[in-house]
């Protein structure tokens, strides 16, 4: 009996590490199985960045007031969903920080058409201290376009008492 302990336990961790292989993913679906040998694996293909990059500014609390009461702004929200959803600044629009290129690549005609209209693209999220805006930011600016941070955020707003929603 202890004999078949030893072979039945280094079966167990065969069938576990082979269970493990990392899945492969492809734009658009469901992450498949690990190809077999002599398969090549699919490839993952990220959305065609612009080859500029946009500008990236800061934005104080009293100039994006105004940008904003003037509706000249089209306004992301980086925060987690989970919070976007409790309130947020009136008119923003949910875009988490881990938003992928291909959710700023569906955005694409929505950020073409502010930008003709005259608006700036802004970023927040939760204050001063936060890096979720920048990185949101830095994403939007590698397709191009310009982008302000809303440096005070979430923080600086409800500090303020402006309207929420």
């Amino acid at each position: 009996m202890t004999r078949t302990r030893p072979l039945f336990l280094m079966l167990a961790v065969s069938l576990v590490l082979g269970s493990c292989a990392e899945p492969v993913k492809t734009a658009g679906s469901v992450p498949s199985a690990p190809a077999k040998v002599g398969q090549s694996k699919p490839e993952y293909k990220k959305p065609v960045r612009m080859n500029g990059r946009g500008k990236m500014s800061s934005i104080s609390f009293e100039d994006f007031f105004a940008l904003h009461q003037s509706g000249k702004v089209l306004l992301y929200d980086a925060r987690p969903a989970f919070f976007y959803n409790i309130s947020h600044i009136p008119g923003a629009v949910n875009l988490p920080r881990g938003a992928t290129d291909e959710q700023i690549a569906a955005r694409e005609s929505e950020i073409k058409k502010a930008l003709a209209e005259g608006k700036t693209i802004v970023t927040y999220c939760t204050g001063y201290t936060c890096p979720d805006a920048r990185t949101l930011a830095d994403h939007i600016s590698g397709f191009g376009h310009p982008v302000s941070i809303f440096s005070g955020g979430w923080h600086a707003w409800t500090e303020a008492e402006m309207p929420i929603e």
